[in-house]
């Protein structure tokens, strides 16, 4: 074969395969774009999640600075009874302070009448005593 055939041949098939190629170019192009602009959306949505989830854990991590755990609620709960038992336990005492003051100011009192008596039985001293008469 003479290179005149062959560039006949080649003339006549380049039509046959020049256009599917070209349109198999097109379509790896398009597809290649696809993909290009499908990875920039999936990576913007990526980072909208990695925003979402840093602020999810910055408020979670808030929410736990602002509550407390059960078993720190347990501990302040006993250290709590327990300063309310010996607040109880002090009241109580001084209640029975006060009653045992009460029934010794009875008792101040019922001296302090005692005395009165007595003082009321005994000449007093501006009164001239009367000699006594021997019996």
């Amino acid at each position: 074969m003479s290179w005149e055939q062959l560039s006949m041949m080649v003339g006549v098939l380049s039509p046959l395969v020049g256009v599917p190629l070209t349109v198999i170019a097109l379509y790896l192009r398009a597809i290649r774009e696809h993909q290009t602009a499908t990875m920039a959306e999936i990576t913007h949505r990526i980072q909208t999640i990695e925003a979402a989830l840093h602020d999810m854990v910055k408020c979670t991590a808030d929410f736990e600075r602002e509550y407390t755990t059960k078993e720190e609620w347990v501990r302040e709960s006993m250290f709590a009874r327990q300063r309310l038992e010996r607040l109880t336990e002090i009241l109580t005492r001084v209640q029975a302070e006060l009653e045992n003051g009460r029934g010794l100011a009875a008792q101040i009192g019922r001296v302090a009448a005692a005395m009165t008596q007595i003082a009321q039985r005994l000449p007093s001293p501006d009164v001239p005593r009367k000699p006594a008469t021997p019996p």
